[in-house]
C-alpha cells in the first residue's frame, strides 16, 4: 500500500496529465454528489452527466491553462518586471504554507519553471479553474437537459 501511495505522489509531482486526471475525477465526484442531493435526476442521468462533465473538464483544463500561458507570455514579453514581481509575491506567500501544501504548489509549477513569471501564474490559474468552469457548466445544465423521462403534463 505504501509503495502505491508513493507512486501516486511521485506521479502527481511529475505529471500534469496525472494531476488533471486526479483533480478532475475529484470534482466529478463532488458534482455527482450535488446532483444526487439537489436534483431529481436518476442515477443513469447522473452517470451520463458525470461522464460529460469529466470529458469537459479534461478538455477545459489544458485549453484554459494554455490560453492563460499565452496571455502570460505576452505580458512577460511586454512587461518582464510584472511577471517577476508576481512570482515573487506568490513565492513569499507559499514560503509560509505548511510543507504538504507547499509541496503541492511546487508539483503544480515544476513542469512550467522554464516559463516567465506571468506565463507560469496564468497557466496555473487557467489549469486550476478551466476544468471547474467546464464541469460546473455541465453539472448545472444537466438537470435541465434530462427531464427524468417525464412527459410534459398538459
Amino acid at each position: 500500500m505504501r509503495m502505491s501511495m508513493d507512486k501516486i505522489v511521485e506521479l502527481y509531482k511529475t505529471s500534469p496529465i496525472f494531476q488533471d486526471l486526479l483533480e478532475t475525477t475529484a470534482y466529478t465526484g463532488v458534482a455527482a454528489g450535488g446532483q444526487a442531493l439537489m436534483t431529481d435526476m436518476s442515477p443513469e442521468e447522473i452517470a451520463m452527466s458525470s461522464a460529460a462533465g469529466f470529458g469537459a473538464g479534461m478538455i477545459g483544463r489544458p485549453l484554459v491553462g494554455r490560453a492563460g500561458q499565452s496571455l502570460g507570455t505576452m505580458i512577460d514579453k511586454r512587461a518582464p518586471g510584472f511577471g517577476k514581481e508576481l512570482m515573487g509575491g506568490v513565492e513569499a506567500f507559499t514560503d509560509n504554507l505548511p510543507p504538504g501544501l507547499k509541496a503541492a504548489y511546487e508539483a503544480k509549477m515544476n513542469p512550467y519553471r522554464e516559463l516567465g513569471g506571468a506565463a507560469q501564474y496564468f497557466n496555473m490559474i487557467g489549469r486550476g479553474y478551466g476544468d471547474n468552469i467546464a464541469q460546473t457548466a455541465v453539472a448545472l445544465a444537466a438537470p435541465g437537459i434530462f427531464d427524468g423521462g417525464k412527459e410534459d403534463e398538459v
